[in-house]
């Protein structure tokens, strides 16, 4: 049985997001925070708070560093 509640749905959702910025800096070491943000509100119609309340939940798992002062999204440096 496939559950599809709130948490689900939002699980889904947050998934979806990180997913898609790592893809994004796959080649680019870095890319602009604001048109990505852009490209995920016009790809998954969620707004650009929620949005970023998902990149920032990406960020503390360590999937990429959010630098929202310098509008950017970076890759997480190997060491």
């Amino acid at each position: 049985m496939v559950r599809r509640d709130g948490a689900e749905i939002r699980k889904e959702r947050i998934q979806e997001v990180i997913r898609r910025v790592v893809s994004l800096l796959y080649n680019n070491d870095e890319i602009e925070l604001d048109s990505t943000i852009a490209m995920l509100q016009y790809e998954t119609g969620l707004r650009p708070d929620k949005i970023l309340e998902y990149l920032e939940i990406g960020d503390q798992l360590k999937r990429f560093e959010l630098d929202i002062d310098k509008n950017k999204i970076r890759k997480i440096r190997e060491e």
